[in-house]
């Protein structure tokens, strides 16, 4: 029974430690901590877009992205279109310690975009492409980031 409860209050003893550390020192602490994960605001117009009209004007057909704020920072709702059909996803990106920039630009094909964000620099960086093709509407990953803390 001695030996029970020896083990038993090293074992309380530890958790408690490891409690008490993560307090102290938390170890997701990075630069960009700074920028909030909510929005007070969140506009209802959309932050970016691309939009182009397809075959007959007179029909509304387009093809194009609507990007809209969420009430998380660093999270947006895609609306996409590509003649009547509309789908929905979303956009995360990752917290480099300043507020969101997103940007829309024109791809390769006709009916494709780039959908990306400016860097501190103010360079865009690719995100995800927007693309229709045999009646299909497309959302392909171009590149991944991520950002890493290290104290």
């Amino acid at each position: 029974m001695k030996y029970y409860c020896i083990i038993f209050l090293i074992c309380i003893s530890a958790c408690k430690q490891k409690n008490n550390s993560d307090h102290q020192t938390p170890a997701s602490k990075i630069a960009g901590d700074t920028i909030p994960g909510l929005r007070k605001i969140v506009s209802k117009n959309p932050v970016a877009s691309y939009i182009i009209a397809i075959g007959n004007p007179k029909l509304d057909r387009k093809f194009g992205v609507w990007v809209y704020e969420t009430p998380y920072t660093f999270k947006y709702l895609l609306v996409m279109q590509y003649d009547g059909m509309i789908q929905n996803d979303t956009l995360r990106l990752p917290n480099f310690g300043t507020w969101p920039a997103i940007k829309v630009r024109p791809g390769k094909e006709k009916l494709s975009c780039i959908i990306g964000f400016l860097d501190e620099g103010d360079n865009f960086k690719e995100y995800k492409m927007l693309s229709a093709k045999n009646d299909v509407l497309k959302l392909t990953v171009l590149k991944s980031y991520t950002v890493n803390g290290y104290q």
